[in-house]
């Protein structure tokens, strides 16, 4: 495997490390070789908008008027350098885009750019850029550090497959971040496993003098132990994001009492936090929890007076969530899916009380977010019967596919909405969009969508007074959908007195379609065309016929 720092300086191998950071401080090398011109042309081409390398047929190419680049630039070179005239901190803040060796390449290109590097805002050191041992990235990295003059950071950021050898480097690394007043500070680690928090395998222990930091405004971690053994202090902080990590109640008390001023909170399958209290929390984001070694339920308690923007995501084993004191909240995502082991069997009570507490505490948010799992245990209380709790949401966002067992969960939905505005219909193609409940519910109850959408009928007329726009997204050509959804669209179009918009959107993003409607008796015949066209654009695009009404 080559040394990154060949790759970064362009030495002959037995150089020592010494020497190629003497030639970057005024010190250059008798012989300098081809291999660094070309280095320092390339970077120079690509500074000055030309998008093709300056290899050795160009450097050629005024002896040989034969040979003409590939490629020439877009416009004509400018009368004067125009990179030349900028100051110094915009070309550092332009060297925090290209990787951390080719900054440092540009060293290379005049006296000037000689010690531009050493003073970048951004460092990031990715295994990506150097794909070899970890005691050729460390050199490198400390080498990279020690050069450093600049009297600030604000951004740094470390991502290398962590192993126990690294432990005293990543130390040095942290504190020269921290000594430089880090403003963004970014800790990822890989070991190799999918759930990390739960493997033998030992992550990444944060000093505790990462906890005493007044500068760090935005900390995202991954595969750490997050473990203050006394007061955290991070005053700036305003987001934070913790993935694959361990984690306690008491440590994520400790982050949020000693963080007043944060604003945002991820945590991504992180287990062993049964409390989450903050003040100042706006965002929380939790996002698949898996605890193989938990044997028992656990709950994690949500009281967040100022939360705006909730999100339950992911896969949740034995963990669910009670949510408390979200006054404010006005933006609710329930995606969630819970599973179970093979040994163990569907309760469709417990997931019932589960889903029902929820939307009782989200009933005055404006916008509900609902995934297929959800959708289809409130399907099993639409079938037995048991309606969904009123509530004042305006907005409502579905991410299914519209398959057989999502139907009387949407209408359960549409029921309990009586203020709702817009409808978005993301048309999500999902690994669990397969009802997977008892068996025996299954058995007992003989169900068919379409059937089940003709009785409702009324539901729509009743309960969509105040529908005013649509929106589906996720739309394909000749996707392999479903009679469902434009069964169900019908029903919206005829059902819907007050709409405005109707807008299919493809899956790239891009809008395929718009309709808009006046609502004014003279254009009814306008309107009803428009409604028939977006159920033959939908119908066309399904490789069977769809049943006419």
């Amino acid at each position: 495997m080559e040394d990154p720092m060949s790759l970064v300086f362009p030495e002959q191998s037995s150089d020592s490390l010494s020497s190629v950071f003497a030639m970057i401080h005024h010190h250059p090398r008798p012989h300098q070789s081809a291999q660094s011109t070309d280095s320092a042309s390339s970077v120079q081409a690509m500074i000055e908008g030309n998008h093709y390398p300056l290899n050795q047929t160009h450097l050629n190419s005024a002896q040989s008027p034969s040979k003409q680049p590939r490629y020439s630039p877009v416009f004509d070179a400018p009368d004067k350098d125009l990179i030349s005239s900028l100051p110094d901190s915009l070309l550092q803040e332009l060297l925090c885009f290209l990787p951390i060796e080719d900054a440092i390449k540009t060293c290379f290109l005049s006296r000037r750019w000689r010690s531009l590097w050493t003073q970048m805002p951004t460092l990031f050191f990715t295994r990506e850029h150097f794909a070899v041992k970890h005691a050729k990235r460390a050199k490198f990295v400390k080498e990279t550090l020690r050069r450093f003059t600049g009297p600030k950071i604000k951004n740094f950021l470390i991502n290398f497959k962590f192993d126990d050898s690294m432990d005293a480097s990543l130390e040095d690394w942290v504190l020269f971040a921290t000594t430089h007043h880090v403003e963004k500070l970014s800790l990822i680690f890989d070991g190799g496993f999918l759930y990390a928090p739960f493997a033998d395998s030992k992550p990444y222990s944060l000093p505790q003098f990462l906890y005493l930091s007044s500068s760090l405004k935005d900390l995202i971690l991954r595969q750490c132990v997050v473990s203050p053994t006394d007061q955290v202090s991070w005053p700036s902080l305003k987001v934070l994001s913790i993935n694959y990590s361990r984690l306690t109640t008491e440590a994520i008390e400790n982050i949020l009492s000693g963080s007043p001023n944060l604003q945002k909170l991820k945590l991504h399958n992180c287990g062993g936090v049964n409390r989450i209290c903050s003040m100042s929390l706006e965002v929380l984001e939790v996002d698949a929890v898996y605890e193989p070694r938990e044997k028992n339920e656990s709950v994690t308690e949500i009281s967040c007076p100022n939360l705006q923007s909730l999100s339950l995501s992911g896969y949740m084993y034995k963990r669910t969530f009670r949510v408390m004191h979200v006054s404010s909240l006005s933006n609710a995502n329930l995606s969630f899916v819970m599973t179970i082991d093979k040994k163990d069997k569907y309760d469709c009570a417990k997931h019932r009380s589960i889903l029902r507490d929820l939307l009782e505490n989200l009933c005055h948010v404006e916008k509900l977010t609902m995934g297929t799992w959800c959708l289809q245990v409130l399907s099993i209380w639409e079938i037995k019967g048991i309606s969904s709790p009123l509530s004042k949401r305006h907005c409502l966002v579905l991410d299914t596919e519209i398959c057989v067992w999502d139907i009387p969960g949407i209408v359960s939905l549409l029921r309990s909405s009586p203020y709702l505005k817009k409808l978005v219909i993301n048309l999500y193609y999902c690994d669990n969009s397969k009802f997977e409940f008892d068996q025996s519910f299954l058995d007992f109850y003989e169900f068919d969508g379409e059937e089940f959408l003709d009785s409702t009928n009324w539901i729509f007329k009743c309960f969509l007074q105040s529908l005013e726009d649509i929106e589906l997204t996720g739309f394909q050509q000749n996707f392999s959908g479903s009679q469902l959804l434009v069964k169900f669209m019908k029903f919206l179009l005829r059902s819907g007195k007050v709409l405005k918009k109707v807008a299919i959107y493809e899956q790239s993003g891009a809008l395929h379609k718009s309709w808009k409607f006046s609502r004014r008796k003279m254009n009814m015949e306008s309107e009803n065309a428009k409604k028939n066209q977006i159920i033959s654009t939908l119908s066309s695009c399904i490789p069977f016929n769809v049943v006419s009404e």
